[in-house]
């Protein structure tokens, strides 16, 4: 928690929070220009992705498929701090895949493709999705 690294990673976490969303990017939300200012930022980011949110950190770690849709202030978070350690994944999010509103997907998960995250849910560090399923819930539970 106290490395150089760690430091580094929330001074750019800070600037884009403090900065970036409330003086350009909140004003992209729902737009088709807030995926490309992203994709500048290093996301990898699929064609015709709808994103209601602009909660996206450590840029490189995050994947999102074609057609996708991140609503109202979904997120995926790629890190935690566990017992005074930052711990850092990857997510992936598959092709045709929502997520929902308020809705947060933790490190080392993959959803695969063509899934429905309902809205105020929470998909658990590690989890691997299948793909054509629906889930709601904290944790999230097959419905």
């Amino acid at each position: 928690m106290w490395t150089l690294s760690v430091w580094l990673t929330e001074a750019v976490t800070s600037i884009y929070e403090a900065l970036a969303i409330p003086f350009f990017l909140i004003y992209l939300k729902g737009t088709p220009f807030l995926p490309i200012m992203l994709r500048l930022m290093g996301i990898k980011i699929g064609k015709r992705v709808f994103l209601d949110t602009s909660d996206l950190t450590e840029f490189d770690m995050v994947t999102i498929g074609d057609d996708c849709a991140l609503n109202t202030d979904s997120g995926p978070q790629t890190h935690l701090f566990e017992d005074r350690v930052m711990k850092i994944g990857k997510i992936e999010i598959g092709d045709q895949t929502s997520i929902g509103a308020k809705s947060v997907v933790l490190y080392g998960s993959k959803i695969e493709k063509n899934c429905q995250i309902e809205a105020l849910s929470l998909v658990m560090k590690g989890e691997k999705i299948p793909e054509k399923t629906n889930w709601s819930g904290i944790p999230i539970k097959i419905q």
